[in-house]
């Protein structure tokens, strides 16, 4: 068989199907061979411990309808250990608990060994703290009144606060009954700014006092309270009186009148229960000829805080005084309103009065000596 022959016979074929299958064997183990080099940690990774610490909720088994228990802490810490993964996998689901077994415990301070529940046998584990004391006392409930406290400095000057109003009157306190018994009152501290002039509405925390102001551990529920405390400003509505002070220009009179004759004042309440006719101050110094001014209807009395209206168009009317220039004057500085003419009406009366009555004793002593001659 000559070699043109051979590559024409069925061998041939079956050599190079040989040869084919030879070349495509070793190329699949050379990529195993370098897959494995590339990841020689694969099954490391598997089979590897770890460790790792997570805090857990304390879970108390006792009859908390008859006791109330304290001095226990509200989370411990569990170090695990194990295969990375399944360490992974329970840290993530913390599908276990650390339990204290108090169903067999009575009233008094008990020290009780941790345990826990639901872990993976295949971990190991440590607890931190693995004991704890608890106090177990008599279990009490209490519902006593809300009392709303400020400071009252905190308040601008003159303001006063209303009735408070709160969401709920009263509060429900939970305990041993020995802490029970010390609780005095249950008091929402409202936190009130320095100056205030404003209403206040504020969520405020509960807290249960004894009676030398001390905070008793007890729970309080609702924890917090909703209180608004109104501030205002005390007001009440007087007449006026208009009052002339200092002097007119010689000889002149002067009268004052306004429209307005009421208005509302504000201040502390002490200052407005003295005052049921509040004077208003004019000054008419050297005045000459009638005008209008503008006067502040506080001027008068400095205790007060403000007044509505806070001004008033006060009509000053001039008139001449031919009797007496000076009496006219003196008149015209103390006049409230219109009286400054009617004094001035009662001086000229006065003087004509008093000029009859010296007519009338001139008469009388004329008559008398006349007769006395005779």
């Amino acid at each position: 068989m000559n070699f043109k022959n051979f590559w024409e016979s069925k061998w041939a074929y079956r050599l190079l199907a040989l040869l084919l299958a030879v070349g495509l064997f070793a190329y699949v183990r050379a990529e195993n061979i370098n897959n494995t080099r590339q990841n020689p940690h694969t099954d490391n990774a598997i089979t590897a411990t770890t460790k790792r610490t997570l805090k857990v909720p304390l879970q108390l088994n006792a009859d908390s309808d008859k006791y109330f228990i304290t001095g226990y802490p509200e989370k411990v810490s569990v170090t695990i250990e194990g295969a990375a993964s399944l360490v992974t996998v329970t840290a993530n689901t913390q599908n276990f608990r650390i339990i204290a077994d108090l169903t067999k415990l009575g009233v008094g301070k008990h020290t009780v060994k941790l345990k826990e529940s639901g872990l993976n046998k295949d971990l190991s584990y440590r607890l931190k703290p693995a004991t704890i004391t608890v106090n177990i006392q008599d279990r009490k409930t209490r519902r006593m009144p809300i009392q709303v406290k400020y400071n009252h400095d905190s308040l601008a000057p003159g303001y006063t606060v209303g009735t408070e109003k709160l969401n709920t009157e009263t509060a429900e306190i939970t305990g041993a009954k020995g802490e029970i018994n010390r609780v005095y009152q249950v008091v929402a501290n409202v936190v009130m700014k320095r100056n205030t002039k404003e209403s206040i509405s504020q969520e405020v925390i509960l807290q249960a006092l004894d009676e030398d102001g001390n905070t008793v551990n007890v729970v309080v529920t609702p924890e917090t309270v909703h209180v608004t405390l109104p501030i205002s400003l005390p007001s009440k509505r007087v007449p006026i009186t208009l009052k002339a002070t200092g002097t007119a220009a010689a000889g002149k009179t002067v009268s004052l009148s306004s429209d307005t004759d009421t208005v509302t004042i504000y201040g502390p309440q002490a200052v407005l229960d003295d005052i049921d006719r509040l004077t208003v101050p004019v000054a008419i110094d050297g005045l000459s000829a009638s005008t209008t001014k503008s006067v502040a209807t506080t001027a008068g009395n400095a205790k007060l805080t403000d007044a509505s209206p806070a001004t008033i168009k006060v009509e000053l009317k001039v008139g001449d005084n031919d009797q007496d220039a000076a009496s006219s004057s003196t008149a015209s500085s103390t006049a409230t309103s219109r009286a400054s003419t009617t004094s001035s009406s009662s001086a000229s009366s006065r003087s004509d009065s008093e000029s009859a009555s010296e007519s009338t004793s001139s008469a009388s002593s004329s008559d008398s000596e006349s007769a006395n001659n005779d």
